[in-house]
């Protein structure tokens, strides 16, 4: 179990620990998309009916397994997500000097 403060790192390897499979990429990318539908519903509930305490808790769950599931591919990937925060921080830096506003990346 995950302790305060959570890193990036603690995240990353308790989620190796706990949810590691490296033979179901297609699995795991296909859960990914699932929870981010998830997530889409939930915001769009928002959307209709406001803001309301069980849907900022499902939002905020949604927002969880999304980061669980990309934390998991970058595992299988074997990809550090404290490094690739920090290098794709300094290339957006870099290439969108204002940091205005969405982007595509």
């Amino acid at each position: 179990m995950l302790k305060k403060p959570v890193t990036v790192k603690a995240l990353q390897a308790h989620i190796k620990n706990v949810d590691f499979q490296p033979d179901k990429k297609h699995e795991v990318v296909l859960k990914l998309f699932e929870e981010v539908g998830e997530l889409s519903v939930e915001m769009r509930k928002e959307h209709q009916e406001g803001l309301t305490k069980p849907i900022q808790q499902n939002i905020k769950y949604e927002l969880y397994d999304v980061l669980h599931y990309v934390t998991h591919i970058a595992n299988i990937y074997g990809i550090d997500l404290e490094e690739a925060i920090l290098e794709k921080d300094d290339i957006n830096a870099k290439r969108y000097n204002d940091r205005g506003g969405l982007k595509n990346d």
